[in-house]
């Protein structure tokens, strides 16, 4: 089979693994998502700033634990998801897993669509026309990456991750100075209450699905301990980074979004190429989840023409 096709129904080989950073960019890459900081958002205004950090780190470990525990498995057979679920449901069963995770990826991929056509607009002060027509643009743009498969994802990722970590920490930066200093975002009062267990529950259920679907890229690793340490690091690091960026925003601006904190900031420029960065590296692989689906799905090996054909789906 053509290494470029990404082998959806089959185990990837030896000759296709990759190396620790590659890995480690693609899933950072997709753990670098918007939602994740909404609630953290919610997360802010319901606990102290001590609270908050033992909530990110005890929900991110949990997270990332399976997460990675998924990623052994992966890099141990080659297999994506979906055909690993084969083994769990069976050969018939496993199409309703399939049905499944592949339409809760369009509804995510509509939504982030929908998200950066609004915003732009906003950010931008274009007329409303434009929004409609931006969606279209960006729901093909956004397929770019994912049809040509693992190597776009892995450069796309290698150049949007080290971008989002400046802009992020020039967020956090100007933040401090704003508060008056690090320090003094423990002196700030909780204005919503939360149960701890609930809290951390959020936090592993911001990505649960998609720590599900990572096996997608873990089993691209040319070994254990790099399929193991990179979805730690991505699901751990990079997902409580998302939330802890989300709480930072809200309890200091009151905006969970890091696009939002930077426009509030005075970064235009840089909140535009965050928007982009940040919804592009999710969106791409959000629709190479739902290919991977739908070649199990439909016993195909085509995985460029159902990723072609799921970009339609998403106006519906």
């Amino acid at each position: 089979m053509s290494q470029t096709n990404d082998y959806p129904l089959s185990a990837v080989p030896q000759s296709a693994r990759k190396g620790f950073w590659s890995t480690a960019f693609v899933l950072l890459g997709f753990t670098f998502f918007t939602s994740t900081m909404w609630a953290g958002g919610t997360l802010g205004t319901s606990f102290s700033f001590g609270e908050l950090l033992w909530i990110i780190l005890i929900g991110n470990l949990l997270l990332g634990s399976y997460a990675a525990g998924l990623a052994y498995v992966a890099y141990k057979t080659g297999l994506n998801s979906v055909l690993l679920g084969r083994y769990c449901f069976g050969e018939q069963g496993s199409k309703l897993a399939d049905f499944v995770l592949g339409f809760t990826q369009i509804g995510w991929y509509a939504w982030g669509t929908a998200t950066i056509a609004i915003i732009l607009v906003k950010l931008l002060e274009l007329p409303e026309a434009y929004t409609t027509p931006l969606m279209i643009v960006f729901g093909f743009g956004f397929c770019i990456t994912a049809f040509i498969g693992y190597q776009a994802l892995a450069l796309l990722s290698k150049i949007s991750v080290p971008a989002m970590l400046a802009f992020i920490g020039i967020s956090i930066y100007q933040g401090s100075i704003d508060i008056g200093g690090l320090a003094q975002l423990s002196n700030i009062s909780p204005t919503d209450s939360m149960p701890f267990a609930a809290a951390i529950t959020m936090v592993f259920g911001t990505f649960v699905s998609g720590g599900t679907q990572a096996t997608n890229w873990s089993r691209f690793a040319k070994s254990g301990r790099i399929a193991v340490v990179t979805t730690l690091l991505a699901f751990f690091i990079g997902n409580g980074l998302m939330v802890f960026v989300g709480a930072f925003g809200a309890m200091i601006y009151q905006q969970a979004d890091i696009v939002d904190v930077l426009v509030a900031q005075g970064f235009i420029l840089i909140a535009v190429l965050m928007l982009f960065a940040n919804i592009w590296t999710t969106q791409d692989n959000t629709i190479y989840n739902f290919a991977a689906a739908g070649c199990n799905l439909l016993r195909t090996d085509k995985r460029r023409t159902i990723t072609v054909v799921g970009r339609p789906l998403v106006r519906y």
